[in-house]
């Protein structure tokens, strides 16, 4: 009687055979890395005359008088979101710059805070086109603040 023959068993991979793989694996994963970035890259290229179609906008002078003996922190808000502009000391001028993508070409509002006081002036909703300036003036009574837009 004769025995049915024993499946062989696959040799085992030797050192150098498994080192080869490794190093053909990580040469597939750097080409393949190296083709996305290239791309990545084509695909992001400008072309050469697309910085011509909106140039960049002006940032908005805020120039802001204050008659109030108090200093006041100065602030806009744009979408929601209330942006320190800085502080105006009581008697005082400052100018301020908020840049044009701070609006969106929405409305914005600008706020005077008194430090060491009570009460807060926000303007109505003010629209600034490019080129345009806002003057504010903080009165000694605070509701009689006013703010304007003014073109160049």
């Amino acid at each position: 009687m004769s025995h049915p023959a024993r499946p062989t068993r696959p040799a085992r991979l030797t050192d150098e055979r498994r080192r080869a793989g490794w190093q053909r694996a990580r040469r597939a994963r750097l080409a393949a890395a190296l083709a996305l970035v290239v791309l990545a890259g084509a695909c992001a290229r400008k072309k050469p005359g697309d910085e011509d179609l909106e140039p960049a906008r002006e940032p908005i002078a805020i120039h802001v008088k204050n008659e109030n003996f108090l200093d006041m922190n100065v602030a806009v808000i744009a979408s929601g979101v209330s942006r320190r502009l800085g502080l105006v000391t009581g008697n005082g001028t400052g100018d301020f710059t908020v840049a044009y993508s701070v609006t969106n070409g929405q409305s914005i509002y600008l706020t005077a805070t008194p430090i060491g006081g009570s009460g807060r002036y926000v303007s109505q909703a003010i629209s600034v086109g490019s080129g345009q300036a806002i003057e504010m003036r903080i009165a000694s009574l605070l509701r009689q603040s006013t703010t304007v837009v003014r073109s160049p």
